[in-house]
């Protein structure tokens, strides 16, 4: 596989994929807009509208490089059986479920205060078992409370570190056309609401990996200015076709397939193209998935007031996005510096033992 399409791009698009869902999760609704004063001026409030709720295309976006992401390593593994995939998607699954675990706990830690743990997980071992259920990412799968309703897409996370394996094996086998398939699939098997809103976007994720559809995009021999004005046009016209009424009403899955996949190629050729920019993006994609689950708790919670004091919703978003980044700078940090310490602690205890 080429590697024009790298680990540096995917923060890209993850970081201003972060961006569309905080704006998304701050204006989407008419009512605290109004309610909270928010100005939005130059924007009319009909296109203010329509750029917020089309912020909900940044689930897709993190659902295809998540895909995109676990096939191409995948793929590049020429000689990898199914059963030395699964073994590494279990390795994942470890991973994935340590951090949250740490997250969580982090929340409990910093936010104590502003919970009624007893009230919301209820009392004895039932409550306890509902808590750990929470702090694992698993409460979506058995229908349980949550501290935090923006933790639903655990769930979707875990299903395609086992799902995504299976159908690269598909891909290498039949190619594209596991497309229409996977488009059809959800008519005739009734099967989860996430996989079914959101299988399409994964297939085309690790077709665009099986492809190098984004890495040949980038390299398109035309002059820069040509790939910012599709970018640019594309973009606007991303946003007029996924909000019109019928889109959301029968075809978003499709959609956000193709969007996805074009979001992607557009953050590279016009964010990857300027260096200082391009380092704050990669920056901020880093910590998109810890900005993406403490976010809700700050303007929703316990910083309500104080995020949309500013009444100016660029200031409102930017706010928010510092106060959610440095938490997770600061919790990669104390992460980093645990990590360090058990080292050198290991490193000691067998010098000892020698």
């Amino acid at each position: 596989m080429e590697k024009t399409f790298s680990k540096e791009h995917t923060n890209i698009a993850k970081g201003f994929a972060i961006i569309l869902m905080l704006i998304y999760h701050l204006f989407e609704k008419e009512e605290v807009v109004v309610e909270m004063g928010v100005n939005y001026a130059p924007l009319s409030p009909e296109v203010f509208t329509m750029i917020s709720k089309f912020g909900n295309v940044c689930v897709s976006v993190f659902v295809f490089l998540t895909a995109y992401g676990i096939a191409a390593s995948i793929l590049k593994q020429k000689d990898i059986t199914i059963k030395e995939a699964y073994g590494q998607a279990f390795k994942r699954f470890g991973k994935l479920m340590l951090n949250f675990l740490i997250l969580y706990v982090s929340v409990i830690l910093v936010m104590f205060p502003h919970f009624n743990l007893k009230g919301l997980y209820g009392e004895g071992w039932q409550g306890g078992v509902r808590m750990i259920t929470d702090a694992l990412g698993l409460q979506m799968f058995y229908g349980e409370v949550t501290l935090n309703e923006t933790w639903w897409y655990m769930e979707i996370a875990y299903i395609l570190i086992f799902l995504v394996p299976a159908l690269t094996w598909l891909v290498k086998k039949i190619g594209y056309y596991i497309i229409p398939v996977m488009y059809f699939l959800p008519f005739v098997i009734t099967m989860n609401f996430d996989i079914e809103r959101y299988l399409l976007v994964a297939t085309v994720g690790i077709c665009a990996a099986y492809g190098n559809w984004i890495g040949k995009g980038m390299e398109w021999k035309v002059p820069g200015i040509v790939k910012w004005l599709i970018a640019l046009v594309g973009l606007v016209v991303c946003v007029l076709v996924r909000q019109n009424y019928l889109i959301q009403e029968a075809y978003l899955a499709l959609v956000d397939a193709g969007i996805a996949l074009f979001f992607v190629w557009c953050t590279s050729v016009t964010i990857g193209s300027i260096p200082g920019v391009r380092k704050a993006f990669v920056f901020l994609g880093r910590h998109s998935m810890n900005i993406y689950f403490v976010h809700t708790f700050f303007y929703l919670a316990i910083w309500r007031a104080e995020t949309y004091q500013f009444k100016y919703a660029i200031v409102i978003l930017l706010f928010l996005l510092a106060v959610t980044l440095v938490y997770s700078v600061v919790l990669e940090g104390v992460k980093s510096l645990v990590k360090w310490l058990i080292g050198k602690l290991y490193k000691k205890t067998i010098t000892e033992e020698n």
